[in-house]
Formats: C-alpha cells, structure tokens, sequence
C-alpha cells in the first residue's frame, strides 16, 4: 500500500516543497531528461548524468514552486531542453571587447555551489562561504567567466571595475522596510534580478539608494540570503542590537526559501570588508561579536 504523506510534511532536501511535491517535482525531471535521451541518476537535492554532470535542483525546484504544478511539467522541460553549457564553448563568439565589458557583472555566489572550482581560480573570497565571480550577462542568459577568459579580456582588475560599475547604474528595484515590534528596523532591495544581492558589493550605492543622504561611519549590518534580496541597516544607534536579531530570521528564511541560496548569516560591512556577527542555522544563532565590532557597538550605544 502507498504512504500517505500529510499536507504539512516538508521534503528534507528541499524544504519549500511537500514530501509529494518533492516526489513529482524528481519525477517529471527523470521523465524530461529522459526525453532528452539522457541517463540521470537521481538523489535528493541533485542528479547526475551518464557523463558526469550534475544536475542541481534547489533552483528549479524553487522556480517551479512559484507557479501551480499544472505548469510545472512545460519549467522542466524547458530546463532540460537547455541541457548543460559545455564548458569548451565559446560564449563571447562575435563580440567585441567593448560589448564584453558592457555585459559584464560582478555576482556574488555560495562557494558550495560553484560547479567546478578549477574553472575560476580567480574568485575571491568576500566572506566565509560566499565568493565574487565575474559574468557575463547577455539576452538573459549568465556565463561565468573562465581562467581564459579573464585573461582574454583584460584581466581581473578590468573586468571587476566594469562589473562593479554595470551593477551601480541597474535599474532600482523593489524598496520595503522592515520593521520589528522590538524597534529594530532595516531596508530591503529586492527584484527579479539575479544581480540585486550583488550589489552589496557597491555598498555606497545601495545605501544611497535604501538610505537616501545617509552617512556611514559606522558600516552597515547586511544579508545577502539569495540572489534576489539584500537586507541592509545602517548603524547609528540603538536599534542596531534588535535589528540584527531580526536581520537573521530575515537572512535565514530566506536562504531556505527562495532560489539562488547565498548565505543564512548577516555581515557588518565596513569599508568593503565583510565581518560575520550573527551566524544563522537549523539550531539557532551564534553572535560573533569582534573586540572591533563590540567598540561600534559601544559607540552607537547599543550595549
């Protein structure tokens, strides 16, 4: 006899999802693959291919989860249709330098999830799990950039000022504050773009952008929990101790809630270097306040 699942049962690898959700959601990506004519081996959070490659499916799975599962079928073929970039291709084929750099983008991304690390011996490590890559955004479509291709076009230091300044002039997106009954309150960037929670990297932008004539002496407490939001509260009094708290739940639903996961942990951000001070996870937060950070914090009168 099947097993019933109650409605309330979450999937373990992919939380957002029912245990049946989760079921067909693998099921209809074995059967489009195997349209493809393609082998894959499937897990819980991924498959793998005949040839080696990996498949995977928090983000597609995520994808297919903002839209009734009626349509869920036509998402995964279209994914699987797709296939896999084949990494000897040449993805600027036809353009020029200066197209490249036009298209060119600094994008933050989870360490544990780049596909092959070897690929990109240039990333830098902005904080402890997150990494800085540089893409090339073009028709709607992201490439990373290779070893080769880094050096192809200039290097890292030219390419990284032109993705630095295409994130700085990308259209503004949705603005909200958020506030807690606690009195800590912070702004929030957020949109369709895979790009909106890079743009921490251009912090006085953002912040001009979230706090309009706003200075920062201090830093800013920051989360990047996916791709498509950046929560960020300007440190100046305080309301920065109850902020933080809730700038973790804010991280944290959203790193397992939302495609493209970066991290579950907020950051103070002070002059481009990224300093952990809460770390979010299944158990709890861990404060990690530096002597440096408990000064700020002192000064602010938060302590």
């Amino acid at each position: 006899m099947a097993k019933r699942y109650h409605p309330e049962d979450h999937d373990e690898a992919l939380p957002f999802l029912s245990v049946a959700e989760a079921a067909l959601f693998r099921d209809l990506v074995k059967e489009a693959w195997a349209r493809q004519g393609r082998e894959i081996t499937m897990f819980p959070d991924h498959a793998e291919g005949d040839d080696g490659c990996m498949i995977g499916f928090w983000n597609l799975a995520a994808d297919c989860h903002k839209y009734p599962q009626k349509m869920w079928p036509r998402i995964i073929a279209d994914h699987a249709r797709l296939g896999l970039i084949d990494p000897s291709q040449d993805f600027f084929k036809g353009m020029s330098h200066k197209e490249v750099l036009r298209h060119t983008y600094v994008r933050l991304f989870a360490t544990d999830s780049l596909p092959d690390p070897s690929w990109y011996p240039y990333a830098r490590e902005v904080a402890p799990g997150i990494v800085e890559l540089i893409a090339l955004h073009r028709r709607r479509l992201s490439f990373w950039f290779r070893k080769e291709d880094v050096e192809r076009f200039g290097g890292v230091d030219v390419l990284r000022e032109a993705g630095l300044g295409n994130l700085r002039i990308l259209p503004v997106e949705h603005r909200e504050l958020m506030e807690s009954p606690e009195g800590g309150q912070f702004r929030v960037l957020s949109g369709n773009s895979s790009y909106t929670s890079s743009r921490i990297l251009t912090l006085d932008r953002l912040v001009d952008l979230l706090y309009p004539d706003a200075d920062m002496p201090h830093g800013v407490l920051a989360a990047v929990p996916n791709r498509h939001e950046v929560g960020v509260h300007v440190i100046r009094d305080k309301a920065t101790l109850p902020t933080l708290i809730s700038l973790a739940t804010f991280a944290w639903k959203g790193t397992v809630s939302a495609p493209g996961p970066l991290s579950p942990n907020v950051y103070w951000v002070n002059q481009d270097r990224f300093q952990e001070v809460a770390v979010c996870g299944g158990s709890g937060v861990e404060f990690r306040f530096s002597p440096e950070f408990q000064a700020v914090m002192k000064e602010v009168g938060a302590t």
